[in-house]
């Protein structure tokens, strides 16, 4: 019995409810994301981690961007969305001071604000793992070109692991 339809029974009104009348109900409905106003300078899969209580912790895996707001192209952010159900795992604006660390050959590591979770406030140090070391090059050469001009007073946090040059 279908009581949130107020059926009788499994099979009562099916002969009513026809395809299209269905699909009215399930109609699409435009998505905004607020990307809508940047252009993406920069995409590529990635899985992203972030450093926390001493060892690194899988935060999704998904398609990263450096999105660069098209008016006065004077902004950028990276914007990462969970693969699947598009769930946004990497909100960060980019910064004058933001240092990027080559990490094996396929990674590379970097402090930001995330702004896609709540959990806390102020720098978390993030890596991103691609499938092939070209894309990152390609990433730090994005994210260098459209990082702030603008003095910044982020710092590195305390917990964050030793970079070693590669």
């Amino acid at each position: 019995m279908c009581l949130a339809l107020g059926l009788a029974g499994p099979r009562a009104h099916t002969d009513d409810i026809t395809r299209s009348s269905f699909n009215h109900y399930l109609s699409e409905v435009p998505v905004e994301t607020g990307e809508e106003n940047e252009e993406i300078v920069f995409t590529a899969d990635a899985v992203l981690f972030e450093y926390l209580d001493g060892g690194w912790k899988e935060r999704g895996k998904g398609e990263v961007k450096v999105n660069v707001s098209s008016p006065g192209r004077e902004k950028a952010r990276l914007v990462m969305r969970a693969r699947g159900n598009y769930r946004l795992i990497l909100n960060a604006s980019l910064y004058s001071d933001m240092k990027l660390t080559n990490m094996d050959k396929r990674g590379v590591t970097f402090a930001c604000m995330n702004s896609a979770t709540d959990e806390k406030k102020g720098l978390s140090t993030f890596a991103l793992k691609f499938k092939d070391g070209s894309f990152v090059e390609s990433f730090t050469a994005a994210v260098a070109a459209h990082k702030g001009k603008a003095a910044s007073v982020l710092k590195t946090p305390e917990n964050s692991p030793k970079a070693s040059d590669d």
